[in-house]
């Protein structure tokens, strides 16, 4: 599997950052601070610490608890109560290490999300719900170095409206429509994501070019 760069994580969170309204001058979030919040989320919502511990990769449970936010104390010791508790309930089978074949099958889920476009973001261990109708779906990261691909798309799609309304083919006519907006949406998504990424690569103080 190609490893990604940091950089392209880095170009990610601040667009998701900027997309969420959430790039105010006072707030600076990065990459480390989702995963922050990832696995502090994760322990509030009831995820057994060890496991939680597997899925960030710590080989320490100790590291994994001082990776979450700083809980109170008793609150805290509450919560690894309740875990104990949890964990003496159910089988040992459920705490298992993943076999190879379900560690090759995780890692091939996320080699099948690379589509024409770009990347598709559903979740692990889920089908496509629109049909492998990327273009419409909003699920769908567009990945810039496609935007010629996805220019030509455009262009074939307008040819075939003229063409379903010459032909008086309405119900052909609205599909296309559909899609012609998705479309010039993900094209405004691109421009977006390297407006964003010059952005971070331009040297702090220096106005961007008029």
């Amino acid at each position: 599997m190609k490893e990604k760069r940091p950089a392209a994580f880095k170009n990610f969170v601040a667009y998701a950052v900027q997309a969420a309204g959430l790039d105010a001058p006072e707030t600076r979030l990065t990459a480390h601070d989702f995963r922050r919040l990832f696995a502090t989320d994760a322990l509030r919502s009831g995820l057994p610490v060890h496991i939680l511990a597997k899925v960030m990769g710590h080989l320490n449970i100790s590291t994994t608890q001082s990776y979450a936010a700083v809980f109170d104390e008793d609150v805290a010791r509450h919560f690894r109560q309740f875990v104990d508790r949890r964990r003496s309930l159910r089988p040992a089978e459920d705490y298992r290490d993943p076999s190879p074949t379900e560690l090759e099958e995780f890692h091939a889920h996320f080699s099948k999300r690379k589509v024409e476009l770009g990347s598709c973001s559903r979740g692990y261990g889920t089908p496509c719900i629109h049909e492998h109708a990327c273009i419409r779906c909003p699920m769908l990261r567009p990945d810039p170095a496609q935007r010629r691909r996805l220019e030509n798309i455009l262009a074939n799609l307008h040819e075939r409206r003229a063409e379903a309304k010459r032909m008086g083919w309405l119900g052909e006519l609205e599909g296309i429509e559909i899609s012609i907006g998705a479309a010039e949406e993900k094209l405004g998504q691109m421009t977006q994501i390297v407006r964003l990424t010059l952005e971070r690569r331009r040297p702090d103080g220096e106005n961007p070019t008029p």
